[in-house]
């Protein structure tokens, strides 16, 4: 039976390697092995787990799930950080400023039945803006019922928001150029403004990439009533979904790209990624630039609050060689089914 378990042990591993050796590939070109960027968390515990089972039954067949980690060294750097707030000096200066990404989910969750109660959230909602007081607020799944409560805090003399493109760029510092780069829908876009901190110019970017829209799916996976057969056919219909928005997932991560690379100022890209840091959309679009969780972050980071909670998908990530970050704080609220991030980011 040991020797069973252990033959299981071996097979696994090597289904562990090809999906850390594959990671961020290429939906367009090989789809697949983007599912990789859901499981490759999953695997890191269950090796982990494995590990610990084979020291108490047969050490010395712990080993291999041990080796396993080691080799998944990178993937664990992305899922946790270890990392502390910059004591950098320039975090200090006058030419840094806060930022903060939301996905709002168009404040749904402020609304009520009761006139009473909906005007009390949206003074909380209003008391907490004002609290963390960012300088620049990025949002997505915005509308025009969140844009006129987050207009009510009176933070922000200038706004970029495009009706009926949900993201939108809200700002202390005067925006000198703005723009849209179209994907062709309503809900998923990226919105960028050029701001003046300090006389120093930064172009932002607030991005919503595509959604997965399986979360009816998932919900009715998780219905014990529901027979084999149906559960089968719901999974099918989740791997079909997946397949198709991870493909739009990376034609939108290279089109933000493409802009980014021909930006004269340094840019800060924020965002719902709607993908983990294992993504080829991740991959694209950190490239040669920095992660405000993996430099100032600590724990798992993890900001989705939905269906499939304690994902890291909403990321903010800046120009490696002309900005830095100070620090990363995952804020925990109750006014959406994702938690804001808050950084603030220096000029070099």
């Amino acid at each position: 039976m040991i020797r069973f378990l252990f033959s299981l042990n071996i097979v696994w591993g090597i289904v562990c390697l090809l999906l850390y050796l594959f990671e961020g590939t290429d939906p367009q070109k090989f789809w697949i092995f983007s599912i990789a960027s859901l499981i490759i968390p999953v695997s890191i515990i269950l090796n982990l787990l494995i590990v610990f089972f084979w020291l108490m039954v047969h050490r010395s067949y712990a080993w291999l799930s041990a080796v396993i980690l080691l080799v998944a060294f990178p993937q664990i750097n992305k899922m946790l950080s270890w990392e502390s707030e910059s004591s950098d000096v320039r975090c200090r200066q006058a030419a840094s400023f806060q930022l903060m990404s939301f996905n709002v989910f168009g404040l749904r969750n402020l609304k009520d039945t009761s006139d009473q109660t909906a005007s009390r959230n949206k003074s909380q909602f209003l008391a907490f803006l004002r609290k963390n007081d960012p300088d620049v607020l990025c949002v997505q799944e915005n509308n025009l019922f969140a844009d006129e409560v987050i207009s009510r805090s009176e933070l922000f003399p200038y706004v970029h928001y495009v009706i009926n493109h949900g993201a939108a760029i809200y700002s202390k510092y005067p925006i000198l150029d703005q723009g849209l780069i179209d994907f062709g829908t309503n809900t998923n876009s990226c919105l960028w403004a050029d701001i003046l901190v300090q006389g120093r110019r930064a172009r932002v970017y607030s991005y919503h990439l595509q959604s997965n829209s399986i979360t009816r799916q998932v919900a009715r996976l998780r219905d014990e009533e529901d027979e084999e057969t149906a559960r089968f056919s719901l999974v099918k219909q989740i791997l079909y979904k997946y397949r198709k928005m991870s493909m739009r997932r990376a034609q939108q991560a290279e089109l933000i790209n493409r802009h980014v690379s021909e930006s004269p100022y340094p840019c800060i890209l924020s965002g719902d990624l709607n993908d983990t840091p294992f993504s080829f959309a991740y991959k694209t679009l950190a490239k040669d630039r920095k992660d405000s969780f993996l430099e100032c972050g600590s724990g798992f980071g993890s900001t989705y609050v939905g269906l499939l909670p304690g994902l890291r998908i909403d990321v903010i990530l800046a120009d490696q060689r002309r900005l830095g970050f100070c620090f990363h704080r995952v804020l925990q609220t109750s006014y959406s089914d994702h938690n804001p991030v808050m950084t603030r980011v220096y000029f070099k």
